[in-house]
Protein backbone atom coordinates (compact mmCIF):
# COMPACT_ATOMS: atom_id res chain seq x y z
CA UNK A 1 0.00 0.00 0.00
CA UNK A 2 1.62 3.28 1.10
CA UNK A 3 5.41 3.55 1.05
CA UNK A 4 5.53 6.62 3.28
CA UNK A 5 8.77 5.68 5.07
CA UNK A 6 10.96 6.32 2.04
CA UNK A 7 12.73 9.67 2.34
CA UNK A 8 12.01 12.72 4.51
CA UNK A 9 12.82 15.99 2.79
CA UNK A 10 12.18 19.64 3.51
CA UNK A 11 10.21 20.98 0.58
CA UNK A 12 8.98 24.43 -0.35
CA UNK A 13 5.22 24.49 -0.83
CA UNK A 14 3.78 25.88 -4.01
CA UNK A 15 0.30 25.17 -5.34
CA UNK A 16 -0.36 25.54 -9.03
CA UNK A 17 -3.93 26.07 -10.18
CA UNK A 18 -4.57 24.06 -13.31
CA UNK A 19 -7.60 26.05 -14.40
CA UNK A 20 -5.36 27.57 -17.06
CA UNK A 21 -5.68 24.24 -18.87
CA UNK A 22 -9.28 25.12 -19.66
CA UNK A 23 -10.03 26.30 -23.16
CA UNK A 24 -13.08 28.55 -23.07
CA UNK A 25 -15.43 27.52 -25.81
CA UNK A 26 -18.17 30.05 -25.35
CA UNK A 27 -20.75 27.29 -24.99
CA UNK A 28 -24.14 28.87 -24.45
CA UNK A 29 -22.68 32.33 -25.01
CA UNK A 30 -20.86 32.37 -21.64
CA UNK A 31 -17.43 31.57 -20.31
CA UNK A 32 -18.87 29.10 -17.80
CA UNK A 33 -18.37 26.14 -20.06
CA UNK A 34 -15.39 25.01 -22.02
CA UNK A 35 -13.23 22.12 -23.10
CA UNK A 36 -10.49 20.51 -21.10
CA UNK A 37 -8.00 17.97 -22.32
CA UNK A 38 -9.37 14.70 -21.05
CA UNK A 39 -6.61 12.38 -22.18
CA UNK A 40 -3.11 13.07 -23.32
CA UNK A 41 -1.97 10.84 -26.18
CA UNK A 42 -3.92 7.81 -27.30
CA UNK A 43 -2.88 5.14 -29.78
CA UNK A 44 -5.08 2.97 -31.94
CA UNK A 45 -5.00 -0.69 -31.09
CA UNK A 46 -2.02 -2.14 -32.92
CA UNK A 47 -3.22 -5.73 -32.80
CA UNK A 48 -3.66 -7.11 -36.29
CA UNK A 49 -1.08 -4.77 -37.81
CA UNK A 50 1.17 -5.90 -40.59
CA UNK A 51 3.88 -6.78 -38.08
CA UNK A 52 6.65 -5.09 -40.06
CA UNK A 53 7.49 -2.79 -37.13
CA UNK A 54 6.36 0.30 -38.98
CA UNK A 55 4.59 3.05 -37.01
CA UNK A 56 2.94 4.44 -40.10
CA UNK A 57 -0.42 3.05 -39.04
CA UNK A 58 -0.33 4.66 -35.57
CA UNK A 59 -2.55 7.62 -34.84
CA UNK A 60 -1.78 9.92 -31.92
CA UNK A 61 -4.49 12.37 -30.99
CA UNK A 62 -5.91 14.47 -28.20
CA UNK A 63 -9.45 14.25 -26.97
CA UNK A 64 -11.30 16.87 -24.97
CA UNK A 65 -14.14 16.82 -22.47
CA UNK A 66 -16.69 19.55 -21.97
CA UNK A 67 -16.42 21.25 -18.60
CA UNK A 68 -18.31 23.81 -16.59
CA UNK A 69 -17.87 25.80 -13.39
CA UNK A 70 -19.23 24.09 -10.29
CA UNK A 71 -19.59 25.36 -6.74
CA UNK A 72 -20.69 23.10 -3.93
CA UNK A 73 -24.11 24.03 -2.56
CA UNK A 74 -24.90 24.02 1.18
CA UNK A 75 -27.21 20.99 0.92
CA UNK A 76 -24.73 18.93 -1.14
CA UNK A 77 -22.27 16.46 0.27
CA UNK A 78 -18.66 17.68 0.30
CA UNK A 79 -16.55 16.79 -2.70
CA UNK A 80 -14.11 13.93 -2.37
CA UNK A 81 -10.49 15.07 -2.09
CA UNK A 82 -7.96 12.71 -3.65
CA UNK A 83 -4.24 12.95 -3.00
CA UNK A 84 -1.75 11.28 -5.30
CA UNK A 85 1.97 11.62 -4.82
CA UNK A 86 5.22 10.85 -6.51
CA UNK A 87 8.15 9.15 -4.77
CA UNK A 88 9.12 10.96 -1.57
CA UNK A 89 5.92 13.04 -1.27
CA UNK A 90 4.77 11.29 1.95
CA UNK A 91 1.11 12.05 1.25
CA UNK A 92 -0.26 9.79 3.98
CA UNK A 93 1.59 11.81 6.58
CA UNK A 94 0.26 15.03 5.06
CA UNK A 95 -3.31 13.69 5.02
CA UNK A 96 -3.19 12.53 8.61
CA UNK A 97 -1.83 15.85 9.82
CA UNK A 98 -4.57 17.91 8.17
CA UNK A 99 -7.28 15.62 9.49
CA UNK A 100 -5.83 15.66 13.03
CA UNK A 101 -6.10 19.46 13.05
CA UNK A 102 -9.85 19.36 12.34
CA UNK A 103 -11.29 15.85 12.79
CA UNK A 104 -14.84 17.21 12.99
CA UNK A 105 -14.61 18.51 9.43
CA UNK A 106 -12.18 16.13 7.67
CA UNK A 107 -11.98 12.34 7.82
CA UNK A 108 -10.44 9.32 6.13
CA UNK A 109 -12.24 6.41 4.54
CA UNK A 110 -11.68 3.61 7.06
CA UNK A 111 -9.98 0.75 5.19
CA UNK A 112 -10.79 -2.96 5.36
CA UNK A 113 -8.24 -5.55 6.39
CA UNK A 114 -7.97 -9.28 6.97
CA UNK A 115 -5.34 -9.00 9.68
CA UNK A 116 -6.29 -9.75 13.31
CA UNK A 117 -7.51 -6.87 15.44
CA UNK A 118 -5.03 -5.64 18.03
CA UNK A 119 -6.19 -5.19 21.65
CA UNK A 120 -6.32 -1.39 21.49
CA UNK A 121 -8.14 -1.23 18.13
CA UNK A 122 -11.86 -0.79 17.61
CA UNK A 123 -13.94 -2.04 14.69
CA UNK A 124 -14.68 0.75 12.24
CA UNK A 125 -12.15 3.15 13.77
CA UNK A 126 -8.69 2.06 12.61
CA UNK A 127 -10.02 -0.60 10.23
CA UNK A 128 -13.01 -2.66 9.25
CA UNK A 129 -11.85 -6.16 10.22
CA UNK A 130 -13.15 -8.87 7.88
CA UNK A 131 -12.39 -12.47 7.03
CA UNK A 132 -10.35 -13.37 3.98
CA UNK A 133 -13.44 -14.96 2.47
CA UNK A 134 -15.43 -11.75 2.90
CA UNK A 135 -12.57 -9.65 1.54
CA UNK A 136 -12.22 -11.86 -1.52
CA UNK A 137 -15.97 -11.65 -2.11
CA UNK A 138 -15.83 -7.85 -1.92
CA UNK A 139 -12.99 -7.83 -4.44
CA UNK A 140 -15.02 -9.95 -6.83
CA UNK A 141 -18.00 -7.62 -6.36
CA UNK A 142 -15.79 -4.63 -7.24
CA UNK A 143 -16.37 -2.89 -3.90
CA UNK A 144 -12.84 -1.54 -3.49
CA UNK A 145 -11.32 1.43 -5.23
CA UNK A 146 -7.95 -0.23 -4.60
CA UNK A 147 -6.63 -3.14 -2.60
CA UNK A 148 -3.39 -4.96 -1.98
CA UNK A 149 -1.43 -7.32 0.25
CA UNK A 150 1.07 -6.51 2.97
CA UNK A 151 2.75 -9.17 5.13
CA UNK A 152 0.24 -11.78 3.96
CA UNK A 153 -2.74 -9.65 4.99
CA UNK A 154 -5.15 -7.92 2.62
CA UNK A 155 -5.97 -4.21 2.78
CA UNK A 156 -8.47 -2.21 0.76
CA UNK A 157 -10.41 1.05 0.62
CA UNK A 158 -14.07 0.64 -0.27
CA UNK A 159 -16.55 2.86 -2.02
CA UNK A 160 -18.90 2.48 0.96
CA UNK A 161 -16.23 3.77 3.34
CA UNK A 162 -16.09 7.00 1.33
CA UNK A 163 -19.87 7.30 1.28
CA UNK A 164 -19.98 6.76 5.03
CA UNK A 165 -17.75 9.79 5.61
CA UNK A 166 -19.71 11.99 3.22
CA UNK A 167 -23.01 10.94 4.83
CA UNK A 168 -21.73 12.63 8.01
CA UNK A 169 -21.22 15.82 5.99
CA UNK A 170 -17.47 15.57 6.39
CA UNK A 171 -14.91 16.09 3.65
CA UNK A 172 -13.34 12.73 2.88
CA UNK A 173 -9.63 12.78 2.05
CA UNK A 174 -8.08 9.70 0.48
CA UNK A 175 -4.58 9.01 -0.78
CA UNK A 176 -4.51 6.44 -3.54
CA UNK A 177 -2.39 5.06 -6.30
CA UNK A 178 -3.19 7.10 -9.43
CA UNK A 179 -4.64 4.04 -11.16
CA UNK A 180 -7.65 4.40 -8.83
CA UNK A 181 -8.58 7.81 -10.25
CA UNK A 182 -10.59 6.33 -13.10
CA UNK A 183 -12.88 4.58 -10.62
CA UNK A 184 -13.37 7.73 -8.55
CA UNK A 185 -14.07 10.20 -11.36
CA UNK A 186 -17.86 10.08 -11.10
CA UNK A 187 -20.67 12.57 -10.65
CA UNK A 188 -21.32 11.07 -7.22
CA UNK A 189 -17.92 11.97 -5.79
CA UNK A 190 -16.87 14.91 -8.02
CA UNK A 191 -13.27 14.33 -6.89
CA UNK A 192 -10.81 17.17 -6.58
CA UNK A 193 -7.41 15.67 -7.35
CA UNK A 194 -4.25 17.10 -5.81
CA UNK A 195 -0.88 15.91 -7.07
CA UNK A 196 1.76 16.28 -4.34
CA UNK A 197 5.37 16.09 -5.37
CA UNK A 198 8.54 16.97 -3.48
CA UNK A 199 10.80 19.79 -4.50
CA UNK A 200 13.91 17.90 -5.52
CA UNK A 201 17.28 19.70 -5.56
CA UNK A 202 19.61 19.09 -8.45
CA UNK A 203 22.08 17.29 -6.21
CA UNK A 204 22.91 16.63 -2.57
CA UNK A 205 25.85 19.03 -2.80
CA UNK A 206 23.72 21.91 -4.09
CA UNK A 207 21.07 21.22 -1.46
CA UNK A 208 23.64 21.23 1.33
CA UNK A 209 25.08 24.51 0.12
CA UNK A 210 21.69 26.19 -0.08
CA UNK A 211 19.99 24.89 3.07
CA UNK A 212 20.73 23.29 6.41
CA UNK A 213 19.64 19.71 6.88
CA UNK A 214 16.51 19.45 8.99
CA UNK A 215 17.02 15.91 10.24
CA UNK A 216 19.16 12.81 10.21
CA UNK A 217 17.28 11.24 7.32
CA UNK A 218 18.68 13.82 4.91
CA UNK A 219 22.13 12.30 5.11
CA UNK A 220 20.79 9.06 3.68
CA UNK A 221 19.52 10.62 0.45
CA UNK A 222 21.80 9.93 -2.50
CA UNK A 223 21.91 11.56 -5.91
CA UNK A 224 20.40 8.33 -7.26
CA UNK A 225 17.49 8.75 -4.83
CA UNK A 226 16.95 12.31 -6.04
CA UNK A 227 16.98 11.19 -9.66
CA UNK A 228 14.38 8.51 -8.91
CA UNK A 229 12.19 11.11 -7.22
CA UNK A 230 12.45 13.44 -10.22
CA UNK A 231 11.68 10.64 -12.66
CA UNK A 232 8.72 9.47 -10.57
CA UNK A 233 7.17 12.96 -10.68
CA UNK A 234 7.74 13.25 -14.43
CA UNK A 235 6.19 9.87 -15.19
CA UNK A 236 3.17 10.51 -12.98
CA UNK A 237 2.56 13.87 -14.61
CA UNK A 238 2.81 12.35 -18.08
CA UNK A 239 0.38 9.56 -17.28
CA UNK A 240 -2.10 11.26 -14.97
CA UNK A 241 -1.54 15.00 -15.21
CA UNK A 242 -4.70 15.44 -17.29
CA UNK A 243 -6.76 14.23 -14.30
CA UNK A 244 -5.16 16.61 -11.79
CA UNK A 245 -6.85 19.77 -10.52
CA UNK A 246 -3.99 21.09 -8.43
CA UNK A 247 -0.27 20.53 -8.05
CA UNK A 248 1.30 21.03 -4.63
CA UNK A 249 5.08 21.19 -4.57
CA UNK A 250 6.17 20.17 -1.09
CA UNK A 251 9.17 21.70 0.64
CA UNK A 252 8.37 20.76 4.24
CA UNK A 253 5.46 19.23 6.13
CA UNK A 254 4.41 22.40 7.96
CA UNK A 255 4.10 24.64 4.92
CA UNK A 256 2.58 21.82 2.85
CA UNK A 257 -0.06 21.23 5.50
CA UNK A 258 -0.92 24.93 5.59
CA UNK A 259 -1.16 25.04 1.80
CA UNK A 260 -3.37 21.96 1.66
CA UNK A 261 -5.62 23.40 4.36
CA UNK A 262 -6.03 26.57 2.30
CA UNK A 263 -6.90 24.56 -0.81
CA UNK A 264 -9.59 22.63 1.09
CA UNK A 265 -11.10 25.85 2.44
CA UNK A 266 -11.30 27.32 -1.06
CA UNK A 267 -12.86 24.15 -2.37
CA UNK A 268 -15.93 24.72 -0.21
CA UNK A 269 -16.52 28.36 -1.08
CA UNK A 270 -15.28 28.84 -4.65
CA UNK A 271 -16.23 27.49 -8.08
CA UNK A 272 -13.99 25.08 -9.95
CA UNK A 273 -13.98 23.42 -13.34
CA UNK A 274 -15.57 19.96 -13.50
CA UNK A 275 -16.75 17.76 -16.37
CA UNK A 276 -20.16 18.92 -17.54
CA UNK A 277 -21.46 15.36 -17.20
CA UNK A 278 -21.00 15.61 -13.42
CA UNK A 279 -23.56 18.37 -13.02
CA UNK A 280 -25.90 17.82 -15.97
CA UNK A 281 -29.40 16.89 -14.77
Amino acid sequence: MDEENLISERFETKAVDLSTNILNSGVGGTLDAGLRRSFRLSRKDRQGSSGDGSDSGDSEYLTYEEVTRYQQKPHERPRLVVLIGSLGARINELKQRVIAENPHHFAVAVPHTTRPKKPHEKEGVEYHFVTKQQFDADVLNNKFIEHGEYKENQYGTSIEAIRSVQAKNKMCIVDVQPEALKRLRTAEFKPYVIFVKPRVPESRRRRSAATSPAGGEHSRVTDEDLQEMRQSAIQMDQQYGHLVDRVLIKEDSTSACAELRGILERLEREAFWVPLSWVRT
